[in-house]
């Protein structure tokens, strides 16, 4: 069966309690239309979960875009199950790209379309992606591993100056 195809209708800004939050509006050639909210962080975890290039927002869009249609609980093991980071990419954008063949498409614009206004500000920074990375390498190492290891020499007391 083919996949619906969506188009980005427009893209709004609105916070909700206290999380800014972008808004991506798809429609689809039969009128169904469907509403995207996902805080502004969300790219920036992505890239760091993921080891998806930061200035790729391409990339982070399609995926958030497409993560709602998208097995939960598959996703959610993946990520922190996967051997490495380079593995839950591979099999993360392995089911986007099965759920762009077989279920929903969206249909990123180009160049002066409604998504421009994400591309111009995606909300990552280099600090902020190398805390979520560090998070998301502790949390994934304690899952497959039961705890960080600890040296020797992290135990010994240092000699006050």
């Amino acid at each position: 069966m083919a996949p619906r195809i969506r188009i980005v209708e427009s893209v709004d800004e609105q916070r909700h309690g206290a999380t800014d939050c972008w808004h991506v509006v798809t429609r689809a050639a039969d009128g169904h239309g469907l509403t995207h909210v996902f805080p502004k962080a969300t790219l920036e975890w992505r890239a760091a979960e993921y080891g998806i290039d930061p200035t790729d927002v391409d990339t982070l869009l399609d995926v958030v875009l497409h993560e709602p249609f998208l097995d939960d609980e598959e996703a959610a093991a993946n990520l922190f199950t996967a051997p490495s980071t380079v593995d839950a990419r591979i099999g993360h954008l392995d089911r986007i790209s099965a759920c762009k063949r077989e279920r929903e498409r969206i249909i990123l614009d180009g160049k002066n379309g409604a998504l421009d206004v994400i591309r111009s500000r995606p909300g990552i920074t280099a600090e902020g992606l190398r805390v979520k990375r560090e998070l998301v390498d502790v949390y994934r190492w304690n899952r497959r591993y039961g705890g960080l290891p600890v040296s020797a020499l992290s135990i010994l007391e240092v000699p006050h100056a």
